[in-house]
């Protein structure tokens, strides 16, 4: 996904910057090893208050991050779902868990850095406070929504709601986490990826992640 694809988020020049470089700098470093000051410095920002001048806040920062990147990505399983619809009356588990991948891991082949973000997604999943600031706004996943909700349906026979709603938890993340190791692996010269060799390992991972999903429950005391 190319920058040119998030025009209607209506980013300055200087804060597009700011992003970016946020992006690439807490691939490398890890978000509680990057400050402020540093992303404004790698930005080319001679003002070293130019995040909050620009998000209000570190965080905001990070919200920009989310929208920039994840709002483009809602779109396209927006589309891709009412296609699958318009095919499929009840599509299978197969093609809802492919949705909720492929657009992720296709940003692979995009080059340019362009794929950096999803360490930032993977590690904002994994702590509290900024796990809380990806979830909270609703309308950035409204197509994962729509995807999990066909999923419960056809589960719904066979799984306790509690039970499939930590699943499909456990497969969002499972998803990311996989896909962002990926992109490190690719970063770091140790994982060549090509359209084929992609395919085979998200085709593996859906394979995988519906055998979770699906998989006895055996209430236990």
């Amino acid at each position: 996904m190319t920058t040119d694809q998030h025009d209607n988020l209506s980013l300055s020049c200087g804060a597009l910057q700011l992003v970016l470089s946020a992006e690439q700098l807490i691939a490398d470093k890890g978000i509680d090893g990057v400050s402020s000051r540093e992303v404004a410095r790698a930005a080319g920002h001679k003002n070293h208050s130019a995040v909050n001048y620009n998000f209000g806040s570190f965080d905001g920062l990070i919200e920009a991050i989310i929208d920039y990147r994840v709002r483009p990505i809602n779109q396209q399983r927006e589309v891709l779902l009412t296609a699958l619809l318009e095919q499929q009356k009840q599509p299978t588990l197969y093609a809802l868990v492919d949705l909720m991948a492929r657009p992720l891991a296709s940003e692979l082949l995009r080059g340019n850095g362009e794929s950096r973000y999803l360490s930032l997604i993977a590690q904002l999943l994994s702590r509290g406070h900024w796990r809380e600031l990806f979830l909270r706004n609703r309308a950035r996943s409204s197509a994962l929504i729509k995807i999990s909700e066909l999923m419960a349906a056809q589960l719904a026979d066979t799984l306790p709601s509690e039970i499939y709603n930590e699943r499909v938890r456990l497969l969002g993340s499972q998803i990311i986490y996989s896909i962002a190791e990926w992109d490190n692996l690719q970063h770091k010269g140790q994982l060549a990826l090509d359209e084929s060799s992609l395919e085979w390992r998200l085709q593996n991972l859906i394979e995988y992640a519906i055998g979770g999903l699906t998989a006895n429950h055996n209430k236990r005391n």
